[in-house]
C-alpha cells in the first residue's frame, strides 16, 4: 500500500495551464485568482504552435481551496487543460 504524501497548508502550489491563446488564458487565470498573489509565466509552445502552456504558481490555503481553484481554471473555455 502506498502512503499518501502529507501536504502542510497553506503552501505554494503550481499548475500548468494549456490553451491556444495566451492572452485569453492569462485573462481567465486572472479572473479566477482575483486579488490573490500569483505568478504566471510562459512555459512552452507545442511543436505545431497550436498550443501554449503557462506555469501558474500561487498559495493555496487548503486542499479544498486547491481543488476549487483547479475546477475554476478547468471550467474556463480559454484553458483547454490544467495539470
Amino acid at each position: 500500500m502506498m502512503n499518501k504524501s502529507r501536504i502542510t497548508y497553506p503552501c505554494r502550489w503550481s499548475f500548468t495551464l494549456i490553451g491556444s491563446d495566451e492572452t485569453d488564458m492569462r485573462a481567465a487565470a486572472a479572473d479566477c485568482l482575483g486579488a490573490r498573489d500569483y505568478g504566471l509565466e510562459w512555459s512552452r509552445q507545442s511543436r505545431s504552435g497550436r498550443y501554449t502552456s503557462l506555469h501558474l504558481d500561487t498559495t493555496v490555503e487548503s486542499e479544498a481551496a486547491r481543488n476549487r481553484l483547479f475546477a475554476a481554471l478547468k471550467a474556463r473555455p480559454a484553458i483547454k487543460m490544467v495539470l
